[in-house]
């Protein structure tokens, strides 16, 4: 419990909350969730990724290692068992090692070079349809007793914000270069 009675997940909570209400711009609204995000699970690496389901495309809209993971980067979607868990069913992903690493991200070994050995996935959707991912990595095991309805909770919190992202990258050219996920 946090000085004022709460416990942390609520107050983080609340942050994010306000930052919606307060209608901060893209770039506040998720470094605010990003902070929010890292007091109740902890991370590493924090990136936010917009979903088309139209042209099968991810844009990272924002990164908190723009060193490793560049906002702006576009990938082509292509099938695989994250797509279908994280994009198709809306399901939260956790991997807990090195290997769930490697089975789910071409730039495993940059991940790993930073101490990235876990993931949590966490869709964003709207109204059935997954419209983004917030992406947590940190080091081996940190995610795998993590509370996925609160995980759950923060991606329905980031759903306004994406989808409208989502809407625009619909808009955009296929880069001359573009990484297949």
């Amino acid at each position: 419990m946090e000085r004022n009675g709460k416990s942390p997940a609520l107050s983080a909570l609340e942050r994010v909350a306000e930052a919606l209400r307060e209608n901060h711009s893209s770039e506040a609204f998720w470094k605010t969730l990003e902070t929010s995000l890292t007091a109740v699970f902890g991370q590493r690496l924090f990136t936010v990724l917009a979903f088309d389901t139209d042209s099968r495309r991810l844009c990272r809209l924002y990164s908190n290692r723009p060193d490793i993971n560049p906002v702006g980067g576009i990938k082509r979607v292509t099938q695989s068992r994250w797509t279908e868990q994280v994009l198709v069913r809306g399901e939260l992903l956790i991997g807990s090692n090195r290997e769930d690493i490697k089975s789910v991200f071409s730039e495993y070994e940059t991940l790993w070079s930073i101490g990235c050995e876990s993931v949590l996935n966490i869709p964003v959707r709207t109204r059935g349809v997954t419209v983004g991912t917030l992406n947590l990595l940190d080091a081996a095991g940190a995610y795998d007793h993590a509370d996925q309805a609160l995980a759950a909770v923060f991606g329905q919190l980031a759903a306004s914000v994406l989808k409208d992202e989502a809407a625009r990258l619909r808009g955009l050219p296929d880069p001359a270069y573009m990484e297949q996920v």
